[in-house]
């Protein structure tokens, strides 16, 4: 074996670990000091192959979903201690009856608005996000 294959071997032995590594531990650095690699040497493989690119970030995002099993399991266990904390966290964040609301009152008129009145709204609802959780809600209808 050449000198070359002999280093790129060795090179393709270490982005498999490395990989495979932030599928336990999504955090960059951790996974690099784990496989005992420098940041630059990563950043170095992402910029000559975008296919390592693209194995490291679908690495991650199963590294985080992992991460997220291990939270979910973690907030059921404070949950079955009741603890008050983890219960209204969960149903706060897995609850329509329990999120935060916004109530709006008040009379519709029908007049017709102004331009410069439905601009104004629209701007208004924008910075509510209460658009995104009306497209959201209505999806799931």
């Amino acid at each position: 074996m050449s000198r070359k294959d002999s280093i790129k071997a060795r090179q393709d032995a270490l982005k498999e670990a490395f990989i495979e590594q932030l599928k336990r531990t999504p955090v960059i650095e951790q996974a690099c000091q784990k496989v005992k690699l420098s940041r630059a040497t990563i950043y170095r493989w992402v910029k000559e192959k975008k296919s390592f690119e693209k194995a490291m970030d679908a690495a991650l995002e199963e590294g985080r979903n992992f991460m997220c099993d291990i939270a979910e399991t973690q907030l059921f266990s404070l949950i079955g201690d009741k603890e008050f904390k983890a219960i209204a966290l969960y149903l706060k964040t897995h609850s329509d009856r329990y999120g935060d609301t916004l109530e709006v009152k008040g009379l519709a008129e029908e007049e017709a608005l102004t331009k410069e009145e439905r601009k104004q709204i629209k701007a208004a609802l924008k910075l509510s996000s209460i658009r995104n959780h009306v497209k959201k809600t209505q999806k799931r209808e």
